[in-house]
């Protein structure tokens, strides 16, 4: 007899609390924190599973059933029982204070890289600009728009957003080379060394460089972004004034 699956639940490492910046806006999702394990549920099934969900570092994904089992994906016959876990919505488990600390209130020092004028200005697909624009642009804006965006903000009232096409507002876009954002019209002096500053300063690959056109630059964890939504975007505004 086929269970009566309800929802997905996953199983995540301790520690990997960052890794769900990415789906912190998402309608439904409840976290609960264990000292050996992070869950995840609320995920609905049978609906198709969002890409930023799959990509979650899970250690066991499971179904559940409304009798409290749990299945293995295209398992029929259940493997442990969910415990009674202190369950909250994971946008209390994960606070917008997250995203919100990855930009520095300031650029550091400027350090030996020089970025010149480009004779080639390429569209840009990463927009700096303030917490305020966003919000207001994001209020209004048809939900086809936001669906390519994702967004990372400042305590001190800025935001970074990447995804194309761009908002019209105002701001400074950038240019993504890879793991590297420069101010759009600008290159590297000398332009041929981009993959040597980034093997230099980034060799995991992981994090996201912000240059400036000064050659000052600013790393930013991919678990500062979140989807851009209406909500994520009220939010934001909300805990940021409130912090």
């Amino acid at each position: 007899m086929t269970p009566a699956i309800q929802e997905i639940v996953m199983q995540l490492p301790a520690g990997s609390l960052a890794a769900l910046g990415p789906v912190r806006c998402f309608p439904g999702l409840q976290a609960a924190v264990t000292p050996t394990y992070i869950w995840l549920r609320g995920i609905p099934w049978p609906a198709p599973i969002a890409p930023q969900l799959h990509s979650l570092p899970a250690l066991h994904t499971y179904l559940l059933d409304a009798g409290g089992q749990l299945f293995p994906l295209n398992g029929l016959t259940p493997v442990a029982t969910l415990e009674d876990l202190p369950w909250q919505p994971l946008q209390t488990v994960l606070p917008i204070t997250l995203p919100v600390s990855a930009l520095p209130a300031q650029l550091p020092t400027p350090c030996n890289i020089q970025l010149i004028a480009s004779d080639q200005v390429l569209p840009g697909n990463a927009l700096r600009t303030t917490l305020d624009i966003w919000c207001d642009y994001a209020a209004t804006a048809p939900l086809v728009r936001l669906q390519p965006l994702t967004f990372a903000a400042a305590a001190h009232g800025e935001v970074l957003i990447i995804g194309t096409p761009l908002p019209a507002i105002p701001g400074k876009a950038y240019v993504q080379y890879g793991q590297l954002l420069l101010p759009a019209g600008y290159t590297f002096n000398p332009p041929g060394i981009a993959s040597l500053i980034s093997a230099q300063l980034n060799p995991q690959q992981e994090d996201l460089l912000l240059f400036d056109h000064t050659g000052a630059w600013e790393r930013i964890s991919p678990a500062a972004f979140v989807p851009a939504g209406r909500s994520a975007a009220r939010l934001t505004r909300r805990d940021t004034a409130n912090g």
